[in-house]
């Protein structure tokens, strides 16, 4: 029991866990869908982070609006009028902190 235990110990503390080397983020988008049920328009209406610069906040916004699209194709969405979605995205702190030096 004592062997298990100090396996099970050592497993745990070698793994990585996903909140202590990632940021997650909140968006809130709309998609609106036509009379004939086409995608009319998705619009990204607010990114949750008090402290992004603006290069970051473009960079959210961009895969907010490829979640919305990937979302469109859920059956619950298959309605005419205005749909709202809350997307949540994460983001290694690396890779969202190297968002700056971006060249573009």
């Amino acid at each position: 029991m004592l062997l298990f235990y100090a396996f099970a110990k050592a497993q745990s503390s070698s793994s990585k866990d996903y909140r202590n080397d990632s940021l997650q983020f909140k968006m809130y988008t709309r998609l609106y869908i036509g009379d004939q049920l086409q995608l009319d328009s998705v619009s990204v209406r607010k990114v949750f982070c008090n402290w992004c610069t603006e290069q970051q906040i473009y960079v959210l916004e961009e895969e907010a609006m490829r979640q919305s699209l990937v979302e469109r194709h859920n059956p619950r969405y298959k309605k005419p009028g205005e749909h709202r979605l809350a997307l949540y995205v994460r983001f290694s702190k690396e890779d969202f902190k190297n968002l700056n030096n971006r060249d573009e």
